[in-house]
C-alpha cells in the first residue's frame, strides 16, 4: 500500500509539474503570440487561402498517410506481439531483443542505405516512400508495448480454445485483440499521432508539391525572400493550424492512451 504524500511533498510536486508544463507551454505561447502580428486572425485567413499552401491537399495527404500508417502497425503489431508473447518458435528471444535493439539506433543514421533502397525500388514521390519508413521505426517501440499487455492475459485462456479446436488466427482475433483493446487503442494513437507528425522522412523522399504533407506546408514561407513580418507571422501560423488535428485527436483518446501505457506494467 502506497504510502500518503505529506503537505510539503504535495506542493514540491506541484511545483516542478506547473515548472514543466510552463517550458513546454513556453514556445507554443510564443507561436500563438507572433501568428497574430500585424494582421491579426487575418494571417490565418490568408494562410488557408494562400494559392501555394493548399493545406486541404497537405492535410489529405498527412491523414492518409497517418491512417494507412496506423492500420498496418496495428496489423503487423499485432501478430509480432502474438508470436513472441504466446507462441515458441526457434531464436524466439534472440530476434525481440534485435528488434529492441533498433530502438537505440539514431533515424538520421540509416536515412543514406534507405534512401538508396527506396530510390532502387523506385518509389521515390510516393506514398509507399512515407508509410513503409514511418510504420518500420515505430514498429519496435509499439511491439514492446503489446507484447507487455500480452504477457499478461493468462494462458490458460488460450489453452482452452485450442482444445476447443481453435487456431492461432482464431486465438488471436476471439481473445488476445478483444482483451488487448486498450493497448492497441494505445498503438493506434502513438502511430497516427507520430506519422502526422513526421518531419525528417517526407522531406527525405518527396519532391513533388502535390505529396506535400502537413509538417513540409511550412516551407512555403522559408527562404530569404520571405522573410517579411507578414510572412513570418504567416509561417507561425500555418504551424499551429497543422497541429490542431493531433492535439484534438490525442485530447480525446488520451484516457485509452493512459490505460493501455499502464495495463501491462503488472503482471496477473
Amino acid at each position: 500500500m502506497y504510502a500518503k504524500i505529506k503537505l510539503h511533498q504535495k506542493i514540491i510536486i506541484q511545483v516542478v509539474l506547473l515548472a514543466l508544463a510552463l517550458l513546454w507551454l513556453a514556445p507554443l505561447t510564443v507561436a500563438v503570440v507572433k501568428s497574430l502580428d500585424i494582421n491579426g486572425l487575418g494571417n490565418y485567413i490568408a494562410v488557408l487561402q494562400h494559392p501555394k499552401v493548399h493545406l486541404g491537399r497537405v492535410v489529405f495527404n498527412s491523414f492518409f498517410i497517418a491512417t494507412t500508417t496506423t492500420l498496418l502497425l496495428v496489423v503487423i503489431v499485432s501478430l509480432a506481439a502474438f508470436a513472441f508473447s504466446k507462441m515458441d518458435f526457434p531464436f524466439k528471444n534472440i530476434l525481440y531483443y534485435a528488434l529492441l535493439v533498433c530502438l537505440t539506433i539514431p533515424i538520421a543514421s540509416v536515412m543514406t542505405p534507405l534512401f538508396v533502397t527506396v530510390r532502387s525500388f523506385g518509389l521515390m514521390n510516393t506514398y509507399f516512400s512515407l508509410i513503409l519508413p514511418i510504420a518500420a521505426f515505430q514498429a519496435p517501440f509499439l511491439l514492446l508495448i503489446l507484447r507487455n499487455y500480452f504477457d499478461t492475459i493468462p494462458n490458460d485462456l488460450l489453452e482452452a480454445a485450442t482444445i476447443d479446436g481453435a487456431s492461432s488466427l482464431q486465438v488471436l482475433y476471439h481473445i488476445m485483440i478483444p482483451l488487448g483493446v486498450p493497448a492497441l487503442v494505445n498503438i493506434m494513437v502513438l502511430g497516427f499521432v507520430n506519422s502526422w507528425n513526421e518531419y525528417f522522412i517526407p522531406l527525405l523522399f518527396v519532391r513533388k508539391e502535390e505529396l506535400y504533407t502537413v509538417t513540409l506546408a511550412a516551407t512555403y514561407f522559408t527562404g530569404s525572400k520571405f522573410q517579411t513580418p507578414e510572412m513570418v507571422a504567416q509561417l507561425y501560423a500555418t504551424l499551429l493550424i497543422i497541429t490542431i488535428p493531433s492535439i484534438v485527436f490525442y485530447l480525446f483518446t488520451q484516457r485509452y492512451m493512459q490505460e493501455g501505457l499502464t495495463a501491462g506494467a503488472v503482471k496477473s
